[in-house]
């Protein structure tokens, strides 16, 4: 994975993949030889200043970063991955989870999941749990980041977790890691070469940085490029954005219930629906592909042809009306490649259908301008590979009747062929989607 830029390449594996299971679990998948670690690198060392750093059922990793007027209750901030499907149970606090200074029950129905967590692809991985009986509990909790957070490329962060090391391990660790690239939602940092970084059992653990002189949550550690030793690329959800803190966060730890929403649309049955795709191929201008269940995006090797895909999705009752759009993100899964390659995504101009073929559609058919770029599709597809591009400014313009929604066009100018899923394939998590996330309009 060589970007996650524009278009998230999650050939990712969850951080709690190996973690967010009871610890007998977790010597199954030892058992199993897939290799696991908690927070990784040369200088990665035991903790036992950020106190505030718990464990959630000997699994997920998490911050308390706030207590209730009483005392007798903490919120803490985890990833929406450690809540979902099932919720935590036990918060455990203490440098050692099989030995912990205190057990918290987590209070049934606390669990505040992000309204628009993607499982597509991790977006809005955040999630916050209260848990009861901290009376006497002797931690201050570490408070969010404010915006703007200031992270850059080549900031320092500490990230802080639990996990193995890589054999089996129950201790919090911490390490400094550098931040490699910035996006909306993530953070992204370098563990190549040994390099500090997160891995299995990290997951919900905080990315830690100075505001103010204040060592504030930044970042939710949330998921790794799939490497047995997590050598390349960690992500952590940023946690100082409109999205994440004021709309969701501050309310919910205000004891407010988040007014966001969200939408996922994705092709039901076999017939268009909300959905429609194809695409077109030089070397066979005349034929039309509106009913094969994959996608060809580039060129086959060693010829001229060139093939673009073509997508639309229905937007007429999504989102609803006055509704304040935060994000819109179209998102792909990959089946194969022939190499690396870059896919970027061009507004259509001009209506279609998925009898398109490339002499109906012509080169007049989309602007050659971008409105994202992906970087880097790996040349060995890793199971469960997704591309997912941010495309928000263009569907503003589609919602504010700046211009007609006739979809999106991938290409490719890279002598590879990438083949991607189509809304035919047999499997609905297969499909193309497109997920808005959004604030309703006030009744």
């Amino acid at each position: 994975m060589r970007t996650l830029t524009v278009a998230r390449l999650a050939i990712s594996v969850l951080l709690s993949a190996a973690a967010c299971a009871q610890p007998a679990e977790i010597v199954s998948r030892e058992d199993s030889g897939e290799g696991r670690s908690a927070v990784i690198g040369a200088d990665a060392r035991a903790d036992n200043t950020h106190t505030a750093v718990v464990s959630l059922d000997g699994g997920c990793s998490g911050t308390i970063v706030r207590r209730s007027a009483d005392g007798d209750k903490v919120h803490v901030l985890t990833a929406a991955h450690c809540c979902w499907p099932s919720a935590p149970k036990k918060v455990l606090v203490g440098p050692d989870f099989l030995q912990p200074s205190k057990a918290l029950d987590v209070d049934a129905g606390s669990v505040a999941l992000h309204p628009c967590y993607n499982v597509l692809n991790n977006d809005h991985d955040v999630c916050v749990v209260t848990a009861r009986g901290a009376g006497d509990l002797d931690v201050t909790p570490i408070p969010l980041a404010s915006a703007p957070d200031d992270v850059t490329v080549g900031s320092a962060v500490t990230v802080v977790g639990y996990g193995g090391t890589p054999a089996q391990n129950s201790i919090r660790r911490r390490a400094e890691a550098r931040v490699s690239e910035v996006e909306p939602l993530t953070i992204v940092i370098d563990q190549s070469d040994g390099q500090g970084g997160v891995c299995f059992g990290d997951s919900g653990g905080p990315a830690l940085i100075q505001q103010n002189g204040v060592e504030v949550v930044a970042g939710v550690s949330s998921f790794v490029a799939r490497s047995d030793f997590c050598g390349a690329l960690g992500a952590l959800g940023r946690v100082a954005v409109p999205g994440v803190r004021s709309e969701f966060l501050d309310k919910v730890l205000a004891g407010e219930e988040s007014t966001l929403d969200s939408r996922l649309i994705l092709r039901g049955g076999i017939t268009p629906g909300q959905v429609r795709d194809t695409y077109i191929a030089s070397d066979q201008p005349e034929q039309s592909f509106g009913g094969r269940a994959d996608l060809l995006v580039g060129a086959p090797r060693g010829t001229d042809a060139v093939r673009r895909a073509l997508l639309r999705f229905d937007l007429s009752a999504d989102p609803p009306r006055g509704a304040t759009l935060l994000m819109a993100r179209v998102g792909l899964r990959v089946a194969s490649t022939s190499g690396p390659a870059t896919i970027s995504v061009h507004r259509v101009v001009k209506d279609w259908d998925e009898s398109e073929s490339w002499a109906s559609f012509a080169e007049d058919g989309f602007d050659p301008a971008p409105v994202a770029v992906s970087g880097g599709v790996k040349a060995i597809v890793e199971d469960g590979q997704v591309l997912s591009f941010d495309v928000t400014g263009l569907v503003l313009d589609w919602l504010r009747g700046e211009a007609e929604n006739y979809g999106i066009l991938l290409r490719s100018d890279d002598r590879e062929q990438i083949q991607l899923f189509a809304s035919d394939f047999s499997s609905d998590l297969r499909r193309p989607w497109m997920q808005l996330c959004y604030v309703p309009k006030p009744r």
